[in-house]
């Protein structure tokens, strides 16, 4: 059995495990129902597990970090409607942020 691996630099909250899970999964679907607005006010936040789930990110940009590569984390860049996005997503489901919004990496085995 092989092993993959795949590590990520997220721009992100880190949250407590939700109770229902089905409530946040739907609210990230439902985020693909907007009409492209071409706005770059209007983020769209992404959801990333790592482990069996004990980890939960969400995430407003990513970058994925291949094998032998580095980014100096100040090189990453953030959008300004970033945190919004994030913090709004957060309240609308009652999450608790246990850290962030700031950059994450997240590096994970499958």
């Amino acid at each position: 059995m092989s092993v993959s691996h795949s590590a990520h630099a997220v721009y992100g909250v880190v949250v407590a495990p939700p109770r229902q899970q089905e409530a946040l999964d739907e609210s990230l679907r439902a985020q693909a129902h907007r009409p492209a607005s071409g706005n770059s006010a209007d983020v769209r936040v992404q959801l990333f597990t790592v482990g069996d789930g004990e980890h939960i990110v969400l995430g407003a940009g990513y970058e994925h970090l291949g094998p032998s590569t580095y980014r100096a984390v100040p090189s990453l860049p953030a959008s300004k409607g970033w945190d919004d996005a994030l913090l709004e997503q957060v309240g609308n489901l009652g999450l608790t942020v246990l850290s962030g919004p700031c950059w994450h990496i997240v590096h994970d085995l499958g």
